[in-house]
Order: structure tokens, then C-alpha cells, then sequence
């Protein structure tokens, strides 16, 4: 495809490119001072202040004593909840091309069944996640996957046309460790690789599931994701780093759901998703013909450095890969239970009609699914575009009255009929939306599961820095990476959590406990007040490195546990040094008079707004007088190359003599650094 025109087939490209870091040479600022503080403190002779105007300078505060930091212990392993997931190497259970599962190599016939063992003991298993394919099929018809002995529904998993070649990510309920298929029309032969399985069996290592709203963590097409654009070769392989992406945790996370599509796609073949470092499985994920673009979600566990690989076997071809949420060996995440196949909606029934182009079908998730009230964090739908009008893709997402984000679950051409396994989170607003780009289109949604997320955990979790008298706290982010906290002074970081009361209270006095992990390891905090009271308990811990860490709160007499609260992420920097600031005025050179209106523009630090060192916002005041905040803007500035952030104020010259204009920096990371000044002199006429 032409990657200057917007193709309807093609996956969404994502909106903005990033911005690239560039560093700048500005002027030499005053002497810094011996410690960095958050905006909110005093400093110097100028105060950065709200965005709500201007405040009067004033004296830094004082420094207190140091904290005392808490010793940490090995955590604690708290019950398992039910529905957790346990990954596996992607494992080929059935082929029946060459009799793996079943007991002869014989497709599957019209209207026939085939059952196959998964080899894990009956009891451990109440779902199981396959990757199933469809190959050497005789006619247009579709493939129903659920447990063996149940009765079959009426749903379908997977579709194909005749000779067509094709896989769908599938999750089955299992009763006694065995899996039927039915296939409706012609012979196919079927291959099934199991990614992994859900179990209630807490002696089992299983992890719970995060979901995250959809982000792109590759797109060979513009770059994203890989060092150098451009699509793979054939027998190729790119290495993708997830981990610390599209809402993935730097640390902690297990496994990762990703909607992996292909397209541009020159040659019929597949692609194969797997963990770095370890050696390529002979499976597949995602099938092809030549000039096709297909999609399917994967779940794949992460290597050790937090990457995947993608391996393409024939031709060459462009990949896209959206990030839908990750599996943590933390309790925070949310379980799953399996139900039906229950079909929430069909559009070709009574009373509903085709989605247009550039619409969105809006529908409770509890209606016709049997959830009623149940507080859902995420479901699993198998959604299927059928009858489309012209080529175009669907994209499923939460949210009354939200706009789609950039990413695709769903591609589809003109006239066929393509199924996608979908794990879309849930909103407070408990709406799904399905979004139609191009053309009309019939969308068939069927439900085989949810997740829920704990509930009664510690509540009123945060993260603070003491840098002086008063804490720079920041509220917990529930959404990784979190912001950026300052290390500070001491080095100390505060977690802090209003804990819980224990169902059956014994004679000792039940504590917080709060979970920590980071770069180097997972560790314990015992809270500073009990958890039967209203006051929060609160850890200090000292000397964190630089790098991204989450945390959760749990109250414990010893033997009881309560449920985890919401994970709590944030970031550490470690250099306390504010951004140098460059300051021009189009008063220089020349003479300056009283009345004159006289523009300075001030920039500092580096382009990418989300980096520690980057500028957050300004604080500029005249004569070392009340000091105003006003937010960077970003792109190039002096006809310095690159992009940077900058700003610039008008002001008008009313007395005659020398003055000063200051300008004070600070960092996303919460470091504010001296003013800078920048003097003139003002002539009475």
C-alpha cells in the first residue's frame, strides 16, 4: 500500500509523531542552589505558584530532619483469586494434518466434531486460551471451539472462505481438561497452540490482568516501535520492547495482550510472536495471503528484558502491534470467569442494521450478557464484521459519549466475513462502543468472559518526596508509567494508604502492608499506623534509583488478609538539577524607552514534553517581583535546531532605569532551579 494515502484497509496510523530530544546550549544561569524543591515551595527571589496568576517571592524554607526509613522484608503471598492466568510455552495440542490430538491425519468434515486433550489435569483448568487455525479449507464456513460434552452453541470463532488459510485467538471454557470443535460446511484441517489457562487453584503461579486503554507499541510503517522503519523480510525477525509502553509496567508485568496485524503483506505466510530471549516455537499466530492486511490478538508472555520478538516466514511485510493490557504477578489485577458463549447482539436480526461509515454502535455491557450489576473490568468478546460494503477496520472501546482511540481490533475487505477475539476494558460507564471507519458493515458480538478486580482493598493511596517542611505529593496514578517524583534532598520516598478492617479481628492489632517494585527487586513495608483506623498509614522509603515503580497496600494481622488495593505507579529521577534557561527580548540591541512594549522569549530543556528533565512550566517576573506561571509551549525557538520548550510575554516598559527580567524553570520531575536573569536598561525617552 501507498503509506501517503489513507487506505481503508490499513490499521489506523497513530496520531502525532514523537517528538525528538534535542539537547540546547542556552546561557549561563545564576549559581544553583544547594537543593532543588517542588514548585509549590519558595525559593530564591521568585515563587512559581498555580496557574491562577502571581504570588510574592519569598525565602526557601528551611530543611527538616531526615526521615526514618523503614527496612523492608520479602513480601508476603497473599491468597490467589480465582480466575488467575498461567502461561505456558506456545504449545501445539492439535494438527490435524499430521495427527497431533487426534488419532488419524483427516480434516474435519462438513457438520463434523473432533475433541483433543490439553495434557494439564482436568481440575486446574476452567478456561484455556488457543490460537486456532483454520488451513486447506473446501468451502466458505466457520469453526465453533467450547467444552467437551457441553452442549454446542450457536456461535461461531473463527471464518473462512474456501481455500483460505486463517487463525483466531479463542478462550474456552474446560470441564474436564478437553476441548470439541465444530466444523459447519466443507473439510478443514484445524491446528490449535495453547498460549495458556485460567485456574482457581492457588497452589498454581498464576497472574491477574491489568487492562489498559489501547495504545501502539509498533508500527513498522512509520518507525514506531523499531529502530528503523520498514517492513520485515522474509525469515525475518524484529525485537519489540513492551515493557514500559502503552500502559505496560517497567517491571512486574508477566505476559502482555497484543492485537497484532500484518499488512502490505507481498507473499502468503505467518507470523510468529514469542518472548526475547528464548528460542522461536514452531507456531504461528497470525496467517496471510499476499496483499492482505489481517489482525489477530496474541498473548504472549514478555522476555526477561520486557521485549518481544516477531518472526515472518514468507515475503515481507509490515506489522502493527496495539497493547490491550498485561498480566502481573501482583494480586491487583482482575480475574476472569468464563461464561457462555453468550451472543450480546447480531445487526442482521429484527430491528438492526448495518454501522455506517464513521459511526459508532453504542451498548451496555450488561444488556443481554446476564452481568446485570456485576462490576466488570474488562470482557472478552469474539467479534465479527460480516457483509462489509468496502474495505475498512472496527475498533472496540469503553467510555459514554468517548471518542475512539488510534488503534484497530478488527480489519475486514469488501464483502467478507472476519472474526477477532476482543479484551476491551470496562469503564464506571460500563459502555461498549464499536467503531465503523469505512463503508456498512454487520457486526455479530458474542461474549465468553470477564474480568473482575478485587474490591475492599486500603484506600487514599499516594506517593510524596520530602524535599523540604512540606511534602511534594503527588495522588496515585493507576495507569503506568505515573508521574514523575523528585527524589528529593533525603532521597526518601512516602507511600502512604488508609487501610482496612479485617473481617474477624483477633488480639493482634492488624497493620498495612505495602508492596513495592522496582528496578532491583519486590519489597515488603510494614505501615506506621494500624488498619482498623480512620488515619493513613504511611512508609518511608530512602534511596530509590532512578526508574519506574509500582506499589500496593494490603492490610494483615499475621494471618488474615485483606483484599490489595489499586496498583499505584510512579517514577524516580535522581538529578536535582533544574533545566538552563535561554532568555531573548526584541529590545536588543537598541535602545529601550519608557512605554515600549518589549517581548521576551525564554526556553529551556529538551522536546519530549514527558521527559523528567523537560520543562514543565515557567515563572517569570520583573525586578524580582511577583513571580507568574505560564506553560511551555513546544517546537523550535532562537533558530536553535530541534525542538524545545518555550514561551514568550509582552510586557509594557512603565519606569525608566535598570531592570531585571527572571525567568525560572521547572521539571516535569518537580525540580525548580535558580531564576535566570536577564537585565536591560530603560531609557525616559
Amino acid at each position: 500500500m501507498d503509506s501517503s494515502t489513507d487506505d481503508a484497509a490499513r490499521t489506523p496510523r497513530s496520531g502525532a509523531a514523537s517528538l525528538r530530544r534535542l539537547a540546547l546550549i542556552g546561557t549561563t544561569a545564576l549559581a544553583l542552589l544547594a537543593t532543588a524543591a517542588p514548585i509549590a515551595a519558595a525559593q530564591g527571589s521568585t515563587t512559581a505558584q498555580s496557574s491562577a496568576g502571581s504570588q510574592s517571592a519569598g525565602a526557601a524554607a528551611p530543611h527538616d530532619a531526615v526521615p526514618p526509613v523503614a527496612t523492608p522484608t520479602l513480601p508476603a503471598k497473599l491468597p490467589a483469586q480465582p480466575g488467575t492466568f498461567v502461561r505456558t510455552n506456545l504449545t501445539r495440542l492439535l494438527d490435524t494434518r499430521s495427527a497431533t490430538g487426534v488419532p488419524t491425519a483427516t480434516p474435519l468434515g462438513p457438520d463434523g466434531n473432533l475433541s483433543f486433550s490439553l495434557g494439564l489435569p482436568a481440575a486446574d483448568v476452567k478456561a484455556v486460551v488457543l490460537n486456532v487455525t483454520a488451513t486447506d479449507t473446501t468451502a466458505d464456513g466457520f469453526l465453533t471451539a467450547y467444552p467437551d460434552g457441553a452442549q454446542q452453541p450457536s456461535t461461531s470463532n473463527l471464518n473462512f472462505t474456501a481455500g483460505q488459510t486463517v487463525a483466531n485467538l479463542v478462550t474456552v471454557p474446560v470441564t474436564d481438561g478437553k476441548v470439541d470443535i465444530h466444523n459447519r460446511f466443507g473439510s478443514v484441517d484445524v491446528i490449535a497452540d495453547m498460549s495458556g489457562y485460567y485456574t482457581d487453584n492457588a497452589a498454581l503461579a498464576g497472574s491477574t490482568y491489568l487492562p489498559v486503554t489501547p495504545g501502539r507499541v509498533l508500527d513498522t510503517r512509520d518507525g514506531l516501535g523499531v529502530p528503523q522503519g520498514g517492513p520485515i523480510g522474509q525469515f525475518g525477525t524484529i525485537n519489540v520492547p513492551v515493557a514500559g509502553q502503552g500502559g505496560v509496567p517497567q517491571y512486574g508485568a508477566t505476559s502482555v495482550v497484543l492485537n497484532v496485524t500484518a499488512t502490505d503483506t507481498t507473499d502468503a505466510g505467518f507470523l510468529t510472536v514469542y518472548p526475547h530471549g528464548t528460542a522461536r516455537p514452531g507456531t504461528s499466530n497470525l496467517n496471510f495471503a499476499a496483499h492482505q492486511t489481517v489482525p489477530n490478538l496474541v498473548t504472549v508472555p514478555l522476555g526477561a528484558d520486557g521485549s518481544v520478538d516477531i518472526y515472518n516466514h514468507l515475503g515481507t511485510t509490515d506489522v502493527v502491534a496495539d497493547v490491550f493490557g498485561f498480566y502481573t504477578a501482583a494480586p491487583t489485577g482482575s480475574g476472569y470467569t468464563a461464561t457462555g458463549p453468550t451472543r450480546l447482539f447480531d445487526t442482521r436480526e429484527a430491528g438492526g442494521h448495518k454501522v455506517g461509515p464513521g459511526q459508532t454502535l453504542s451498548r451496555p455491557v450488561a444488556l443481554g450478557s446476564g452481568l446485570g450489576s456485576t462490576k466488570v473490568s474488562a470482557v472478552v468478546l469474539n467479534v465479527t464484521a460480516t457483509g462489509p460494503t468496502s474495505d475498512g477496520f472496527l475498533t472496540v472501546f469503553t467510555g459514554a459519549g468517548s471518542t475512539p482511540p488510534g488503534t484497530s481490533n478488527l480489519n475486514f475487505t469488501a464483502g467478507q466475513t472476519v472474526p477477532n477475539l476482543v479484551i476491551v476494558p470496562v469503564d464506571d460507564s460500563g459502555m461498549l462502543n464499536f467503531y465503523n471507519r469505512f463503508g456498512s458493515v454487520d457486526l455479530v458480538v458474542d461474549l465468553f468472559g470477564y474480568f473482575t478486580a478485587p474490591q475492599g482493598g486500603p484506600t487514599a493511596i499516594s506517593s510524596s518526596v520530602h524535599n523540604y517542611a512540606d511534602p511534594f505529593t503527588k495522588a496515585c496514578s493507576t495507569v503506568s508509567p505515573g508521574p514523575w517524583l523528585g527524589r528529593g534532598y533525603f532521597g526518601v520516598v512516602t507511600l502512604s494508604a488508609t487501610g482496612v478492617s479485617l473481617p474477624n479481628p483477633g488480639a493482634t492489632t492488624p497493620w498495612t502492608e505495602m508492596v513495592l517494585t522496582g528496578p532491583d527487586d519486590t519489597l515488603a513495608y510494614q505501615g506506621s499506623a494500624a488498619s482498623n483506623s480512620s488515619q493513613p498509614s504511611t512508609v518511608n522509603v530512602g534511596q530509590l534509583k532512578a526508574g519506574s515503580y509500582s506499589w500496593y497496600a494490603y492490610a494483615t494481622d499475621g494471618k488474615q488478609v485483606s483484599a490489595p488495593s489499586q496498583p499505584c505507579y510512579f517514577q524516580v529521577w535522581t538529578d536535582s538539577s533544574g533545566p538552563r534557561v535561554f532568555i531573548t527580548s526584541n529590545g536588543s540591541p537598541g535602545p529601550i524607552v519608557v512605554g515600549q512594549q518589549v517581548t521576551f522569549t525564554f526556553s529551556a530543556g529538551g522536546g519530549d514534553p514527558n521527559a523528567p528533565d523537560s520543562v514543565a512550566s515557567f515563572c517569570y517576573a520583573m525586578d524580582y517581583g511577583p513571580c507568574t506561571q505560564i506553560a511551555p509551549v513546544f517546537g523550535a525557538v532562537n533558530g536553535i535546531g530541534g525542538v524545545t520548550g518555550y514561551n514568550s510575554v509582552t510586557l509594557t516598559m512603565g519606569n525608566w532605569g535598570s531592570h531585571t527580567f527572571t525567568v525560572q524553570a521547572t521539571t516535569v520531575a518537580g525540580f525548580v532551579d535558580a531564576p535566570t536573569p536577564y537585565g536591560f536598561y530603560v531609557r525616559s525617552q
